[in-house]
């Protein structure tokens, strides 16, 4: 039985090129969001939603090429005889791998960004709109809005 292993090449390059680009564009989003440059962060993320619906398109055709070779979809097949013996598909397989963790762990950075950005505006807006018991608000005659309103101690 012979396996064209060029083909497996050819759809790990294609698909290894994708989630490069990706990772430039997460890249690229992670400085729009320290920039606070919405419009480019919005074109961004159109970019980035077209080439992960392809990324998604090749790796599904990659997935299939595995079942149709009954091979597993892990690093297990590269165990089989003959994609053992090609070099390539060793090395696009890691770079694969290794492309992967990197737009995962940038993926969460954003995430986390995002995630920071989101509290910090809720605090704001909470503070706009003078909501009750905030220790940081004040009343009219300069005193913290979450004080009782009881009688002073120089009064007492």
């Amino acid at each position: 039985m012979s396996i064209d292993t060029e083909s497996l090449a050819s759809l790990m390059a294609e698909e290894l090129t994708l989630a490069q680009t990706i990772f430039d564009l997460l890249t690229r989003e992670k400085t729009a969001l320290k920039d606070n440059d919405l419009p480019a962060l919005q074109a961004l993320r159109q970019q980035n939603a077209s080439h992960l619906t392809e990324l998604k398109r090749v790796a599904a055709q990659r997935l299939q090429w595995l079942r149709q070779h009954d091979l597993p979809h892990s690093a297990a097949s590269l165990e089989h005889p003959l994609l053992a013996q090609a070099a390539n598909v060793h090395r696009l397989w890691q770079a694969l791998e290794a492309q992967y963790r990197s737009n995962q762990t940038l993926s969460q950075q954003l995430s986390e960004i995002v995630l920071t950005a989101r509290q910090r505006t809720l605090q704001k807006l909470r503070i706009l709109r003078g909501q009750q018991n905030d220790p940081h608000l004040y009343d009219g005659n300069g005193k913290a809005s979450s004080l009782g309103k009881g009688q002073g101690y120089i009064q007492a």
